[in-house]
């Protein structure tokens, strides 16, 4: 009998030498050692043909039962298990124990016993180490391995992902972070582990500081990051200084500023040019630079507050307030249009001011050549022009979330007017991978600041006009989402309700359009060729929707909702068909009560817009209102109060009154229910029938057990599909503070629901009326509720 727990090196030792002892083959023995390196088990044929078992439903390989027996006859190893197997052979314990890992069946158990196995069959020689840190970081993984093993994750039908990164993924989601808290030290050993920071059984040792922080033996702090910064800026070269005149030069070059500006050479400064690399430049400086014409006897401070004060005495059309500077009143945008602008600088002005987009990548514009594929996105993801269909092609660079299956939702494609194409399509700037805007802005600005220098106001540039763009697009826009995608990017306070919404292509060519007409582009149906005989553009989709790829029309919904209805059926004619004496039905009744907590958890989903519901959500229900806490990340938990749909409201209390008598048939047959519900949410719990026992469990119900019903409809149900598709269909009928302050968003539902809110909290009739349209447009219909057993 041990009176210690053995060394995983010191088991193997053991057990080559009854091998060495034994008449086994060559290959016998070689399985029987693939056996103990896997488990480390005592030496016992029953510990070792066991551990032989869950090798062969692990990794396969053949059956190693003549090699157990012939050690056993031999009377090399016990017969019997030792006692304190658990304390002793912890590795082994956990592998095989049916109420730990030791579960064939289990899919997640299996990747459990072969992750625990990879990280404690051995133990590192470069570290020191304990008997007693290799047991508690042993017991700390096994921890979180069945944490993730009792939530039920369903591991991918293939399997294609290792072990650890199953189980890394599954226990830092967003659904596991109350269970993450309950098993906190665990969880920092196992993360530990995972990242190569700590190994199994490693000696920690106090540091000498006297404090109590503790530190590992001989292991250096290393920050690959920070070296890699290091080395690319010893690699780089110093940036270019520019030396800087502080007195007039003769021959100087001047702007046209300098002409005949009386006040600047009163003052005794003069306009002069910023000096350029080169002279394709797409870079330029748009602030006046002054320079002294005489040396002065000021200190410069004097001479920065003298330029100062000129620069706001100067006459301006604009009033002093709380605005972008950078935009242009809209005299100034067509006085700047009037000017008689190469065919080039004109179309990259009118795009600049019809889309919005940045300066900086509207100069990327890159001509596609014929037959060429949409590319992968990249950090420039330059805009695309496509010749043969007269096509505008670039990105969003955030907003919606990017899917492989449908890569042409982030897409913005506009089809440009004849004036516009005919331009871009020049032989002389078309050729495929050129970049026809190369030094336009440079040019637009010289000739903005030539027409404007004695005009008042600040000077229109390529920058002022795409910042002003959004004053000539959004009154053509249902929304400010949809104002904001012809930009390709959306602000901070627009991207998440961007991410929800699922947008018409024919809505976005529709706000262009109307906006290249504001501007004095008139666009007819004769100069909108249409492109679809020969398109050419390389996307993988020519769907007429873009934006989210999540959001699902009602018809799937009905869909839905007929096939849980229609499954009702079959477990709802079993338990009528039970008579007393007979053996109970505990799994028809499981699977009925399934079928209906999850028909209404999907209509409450789709009448309130919330995330779906996880293990950190929570929620009260009330008569009219309902409060909701569905978001609960690092930076802050979110939450609202929102209307409830009395329809909505009336069968989750049936479905309570519902539950509440099943429980007294189970008390009258005598077989026990383990309420495990947790108090935190009122919507619909999840019923649940063990294989074994006489016994059911109540607890509450998350999105993913709605997914696991074997439904045709079920599968592949993205997780915020209720979200997203009521956010876009809602968005058509309702005002953007309602579809915000619904979805939690803080854009314009802060109108709705901050402290200072001019509508009353949840009285909000329009918006009810449009949510009950909804929810009866994706097939919702009330339970005939006489139907099912034990209704009272």
């Amino acid at each position: 009998m041990r009176d210690e727990r053995p060394y995983p090196r010191e088991l193997v030792q053991e057990w080559q030498k009854v091998i060495e002892r034994a008449s086994l083959t060559a290959q016998d023995a070689q399985w029987v050692m693939q056996k103990v390196h896997y488990a480390l088990p005592p030496l016992c044929a029953v510990a070792l043909q066991t551990t032989a078992d869950f090798y062969r439903v692990d990794h396969g390989g053949c059956d190693s039962t003549a090699a157990v027996a012939a050690l056993a006859s031999q009377g090399l190893i016990e017969a019997q298990l030792p006692s304190d197997l658990g304390t002793l052979y912890p590795l082994y314990y956990a592998i095989t124990h049916p109420r730990l890992l030791g579960r064939q069946t289990c899919r997640i158990a299996s990747l459990g016993r072969r992750l625990i196995s990879d990280w404690f069959s051995e133990v590192s020689g470069e570290v020191r180490t304990s008997r007693s840190n290799y047991y508690t970081h042993l017991l700390a993984v096994r921890h979180v391995l069945m944490a993730v093993i009792e939530a039920g994750v369903e591991p991918d039908a293939d399997l294609s992902e290792s072990p650890e990164a199953f189980f890394r993924s599954a226990i830092e989601s967003d659904s596991f972070y109350s269970q993450r808290r309950t098993i906190q030290a665990a969880y920092d050993t196992f993360s530990e582990i995972s990242s190569g920071n700590l190994c199994p059984g490693e000696l920690i040792r106090s540091s000498r500081s006297g404090g109590s922080k503790v530190t590992r033996a001989r292991r250096q702090k290393t920050d690959p990051w920070h070296e890699a910064r290091v080395q690319a800026m010893v690699a780089s070269p110093p940036p270019r200084r520019r030396a800087v005149t502080t007195v007039a030069e003769p021959g100087g070059s001047e702007t046209p500023h300098a002409l005949d500006d009386t006040e600047t050479s009163a003052l005794g400064f003069r306009h002069v040019a910023t000096p350029s690399a080169t002279a394709d430049a797409e870079e330029t400086s748009e602030l006046p630079t002054l320079q002294r014409k005489v040396p002065s006897a000021l200190t410069p401070g004097d001479d920065r507050r003298l330029v100062q004060r000129w620069v706001n005495s100067a006459a301006t059309t604009a009033l002093a307030a709380i605005s972008d500077m950078a935009r242009l009143t809209p005299e100034q945008v067509r006085d700047a249009l009037r000017i008689a602008l190469p065919p080039l600088e004109r179309v990259f002005a009118l795009l600049l001011l019809s889309t919005g987009l940045p300066v900086s990548r509207l100069l990327t514009l890159t001509v596609c050549q014929a037959g060429t594929t949409a590319q992968s996105p990249t950090s420039d993801d330059p805009p695309v022009w496509h010749p043969e269909s007269r096509e505008l092609c670039y990105r969003l660079r955030n907003g919606p979330s990017a899917r492989e299956d449908a890569v042409d939702m982030q897409w913005v494609r506009l089809r440009l007017p004849a004036p516009l194409a005919d331009a871009l399509s020049d032989p002389e700037v078309a050729t495929p991978g050129d970049r026809p805007f190369r030094g336009v802005r440079s040019r637009l600005n010289r000739r903005l600041a030539r027409h404007f220098r004695h005009q008042p106001g600040i000077t229109p540039t390529a920058n002022r006009l795409s910042a002003s763009s959004w004053l000539w697009r959004r009154p053509y826009a249902r929304d400010d989402v949809a104002a904001a995608t012809l930009s390709g990017q959306f602000s901070l306070a627009l991207a998440a309700p961007a991410a929800y919404r699922q947008l018409s292509r024919h809505e976005i060519q529709r706000i262009f359009d109307a906006t290249l007409e504001s501007l004095g582009l008139v666009v007819t149906p004769e100069q909108m060729r249409d492109s679809s005989e020969n398109h050419v553009s390389g996307l993988p989709d020519k769907s007429a929707v873009m934006g989210s790829a999540i959001a699902q029309p009602p018809e799937m919904f009905a869909a839905l909702f007929t096939a849980l209805r229609e499954a009702m059926a079959a477990p709802a004619q079993e338990i009528a068909s039970w008579w007393l004496g007979l053996p109970f039905p505990r799994e028809s009744l499981a699977e009925l009560y399934q079928y209906v907590a999850a028909y209404h958890l999907l209509a409450w989903q789709l009448s309130t817009g919330a995330r779906p519901i996880g293990n950190s959500s929570h929620n009260r229900l009330g008569e009219h209102v309902q409060w909701i806490r569905d978001k609960a990340s690092a930076r802050g938990i979110e939450s609202r109060v929102v209307p409830l749909l009395s329809e909505v409201h009336k069968e989750l209390e049936q479905l309570r009154r519902w539950t509440e008598s099943v429980q007294h048939q189970l008390q009258a047959q005598g077989l026990t229910l383990g309420d495990k519900r947790s108090g935190l949410r009122n919507t619909p719990a999840w019923l649940v029938a063990p294989q074994r026992g006489r016994r059911l469990v109540l607890r509450d119900m998350v999105w993913p057990d709605l997914q696991s019903l074997p439904l045709r409809h079920t599968t592949g149900l993205a997780n915020n599909v209720a979200r997203h598709s009521l956010a876009s269909w809602l968005r058509a009928c309702a005002s953007d503070a309602e579809v915000d302050a619904l979805l939690g968003h803080a854009h314009h539902g802060l109108s709705l629901s901050s402290p200072r809110a001019a509508t009353a909290m949840g009285r909000q009739p329009e918006l009810r009326r449009l949510l009950s349209q909804w929810l009866h447009c994706c097939g919702f219909r009330q339970l005939n509720w006489e139907r099912l057993p034990w209704n009272r």
